[in-house]
Parts: C-alpha cells; structure tokens; sequence
C-alpha cells in the first residue's frame, strides 16, 4: 500500500487564516472512515510549560467548498466553536474551559492558560451506519502572552506582533468521520508552521502507533533557527526545502512586513543562502531592497503524518515561552536527560533559567540548552 500526502503550513492568521487539510489519496485501500472494534480516536493536550499565564488562540480549520474528486462525502467535522463535540477538560481542578469566540465569527477564539495548566480534547464519538466514527478536526494553537492574539494580527511584522507568530497544526481522526470515497483525507497530521514569524518556543509530540519516528518530537526555535528541525516548517519555506521553498511566502511584501528578527542574507553585493547541510539558494529580496535568508532545510522533514486510517493516542502541543525571552545556549555535548539535568541550568545566565529542554545540535559534539527569562 503507498499512500501520498502532502499539507501546507498556513500563510496568514488571525483574520483571514487558511488551513489546508491534508488530503491522502489512497487508492488500493478501501475506505473505511470508521471505528474499529478495537480502535479509539486521537486526543490532543496542550499545555502551558512556561512560568506565566498564557492566552491559547485557537483556529479551528475549515473544509474546502467542495468534496475533492472521487470523495462523495467529507464526513463529520468540527468546524465552530459552538459544536458540542468540540470538549475539553482542564488539570486546575473545578475550571471550566471554554474559548472566547472572536466577535462575528465561531471558528476563531482564545483561552487564557493558568501557568502549568493542561486542557485535553476529549474525541466524542457517535453512531455511524453500524459502526461507530468520531469528528474530524484540524486545531491551529498559536500563543500570546496578553488577550492579543487576534488584534492587529494579519500574520505580518507590526509593533504588536515584531516577529508575526508561529501555529502549532493539528489535523485528527479524518480516517474515522464517516467520509465516504478513497481521496477523503484519511489521516493524522501535525507540523510547528513559523511560515509567517516565532513569537513563541513551541513544541509537539505524537504518541501512538503509525507516527514518524523521525519526526514524533518537533519543537521550533527562535526566527533564524528552524532550518532542518524536524517537523517545522521555517519562516518563508512554505514548501519546506528544494528549489521552491518559499514559493508563496507571506512576507516581506509591500502589504506585509518582514519579521523584525528575520535572518539576513550575508554581506556582499552578490550574498547567497545555504541551508545547514550547504546547499546555496538566493535569497528573497524585500521591496526596500533587504536580503533575507528564508529557513529552507535540506531534507522534506517538516511534516508529521501518520499512517492512514491509524488512530488512536495523543498529540501534545506544549508552549514552552515567548520567543524573544528565550535563547539556545551552547552546553557542549549531552548524551541524555539525566546529564541535562546536572548540564544545563549552569550554562543559561540570571536571568534566564533552564527551561527544561536541550536538544543535541552536532552527535558527540555540541548540544544546547533552552534558556528563557521568567
């Protein structure tokens, strides 16, 4: 069985966000679109791993117009806030969650997250035919540190938002929605889009069986930094690597500022790109004639997709803190968390504290720590 998949990060949020659901086309597989006996749907955590509150905007994706060619039916899924399939529950004993709608609108709404705190989506499930399926769902999380995440956010550079802000995607239980037809999408997806910018260190891990090992863990980094990270896809890569990486980027444009961090190509009348592996590319130039470097990695890692028609498990979304307060410092070489553990809160300066992740940079060689102001 070979299935092909392919989802695009969002190019604008906020107001006018477009999420593209993975479609699968799986042609010498029947369609099922149900629960098995034995199967359960996918759940999704996030959690605030920062020392502060924290406001979850969510953007619940939305279905295309129309059925794709030789899908008749695209199933059950949560498309408004107000749907009541769409369930959460929080660790804060007796608090309710509930996403504040965005005026006129019930696909969009935020969430202000008590430090620590995690909110579960709980998968309802119901009968279908004679047999059970439970809603699809596609969730775009990004993070603010105030109730600003929907005010002047267009996905371009401005003095609320310097460096845009960066989604946590999340695309679940479209095997098993009552979707009838072989080109329905029919599987799991996630991926961390800095497409637009990084306002915030952002992380996301799949549990259960069919994921990517290579990609289960995904975790961005500041703007400059997310160039063949797995699972992420970075600032102008919209198609992650190869020769048409930024095809489609959002920004800069003469509507749409650059991110204020975003990487610079090199000095020089004729500078040139590389990716971290050296493949050279030019750079995107900016209408005031600025250079840039988008984040363009050398292998199509950046998608997280899981086998079709598997569910079942977990994806956890966790916001680890504001971008701009957080660095990656050098640590030398960690060979596990137990070395972390002794490593890393030494090397991040007062008054940035180790915020308990570390990733290795060069096998044997160097790994860094997260380091990030209170």
């Amino acid at each position: 069985m070979k299935c092909i998949g392919h989802a695009t990060p969002s190019i604008a949020i906020a107001i006018a966000i477009a999420i593209a659901i993975a479609l699968i086309a799986c042609t010498d597989l029947a369609a099922q679109n149900v629960l098995g006996p034995d199967a359960t749907a996918t759940g999704v955590t996030i959690t605030n791993a920062s020392n502060a509150s924290v406001y979850a905007n969510m953007v619940l994706g939305q279905p295309p117009a129309s059925p794709p060619a030789g899908c008749t039916s695209l199933g059950t899924q949560i498309v408004s806030l107000t749907d009541a399939n769409l369930v959460f529950t929080s660790s804060v004993a007796g608090k309710t969650v509930a996403f504040t709608p965005v005026s006129g609108v019930t696909d969009k709404g935020s969430y202000q997250m008590d430090k620590g705190e995690t909110i579960t989506y709980v998968p309802q499930t119901s009968a279908c035919g004679q047999s059970s399926c439970s809603p699809a769902v596609t969730f775009n999380y990004f993070f603010t540190t105030g109730n600003t995440g929907f005010s002047n956010n267009n996905g371009c550079s401005n003095s609320a938002f310097p460096n845009a802000t960066n989604l946590a995607e999340v695309s679940i239980n479209f095997g098993i929605n009552g979707s009838v037809g072989t080109t329905c999408a029919n599987a799991d997806d996630t991926d961390i889009s800095a497409v637009n910018g990084v306002n915030a260190l952002l992380k996301v891990t799949t549990a259960g069986s069919g994921w990517p090992a290579a990609t289960s863990t995904a975790q961005n980094g500041p703007l400059g930094q997310n160039a063949n990270k797995p699972g992420v896809f970075g600032w102008a890569a919209t198609n992650c690597s190869g020769s048409s990486a930024n095809a489609g980027y959002p920004n800069p444009s003469a509507t749409c500022a650059a991110p204020q961090n975003a990487p610079r190509a090199p000095a020089g009348s004729d500078p040139m790109c590389a990716t971290p592996g050296g493949l050279t590319y030019a750079p995107i130039v900016g209408p005031d004639g600025t250079k840039y470097c988008d984040e363009r990695s050398d292998a199509g890692t950046c998608n997280n997709q899981r086998s079709a028609y598997v569910t079942g498990g977990n994806v956890q979304i966790a916001y680890l803190g504001p971008a701009d307060s957080c660095t990656d410092v050098n640590a030398g070489p960690i060979f596990d968390s137990a070395q972390a553990q002794q490593v890393c809160p030494g090397v991040c300066t007062a008054p940035q504290q180790w915020n308990g992740q570390w990733t290795t940079t060069q096998p044997g060689v160097m790994s860094v720590c997260g380091c990030c102001a209170p």
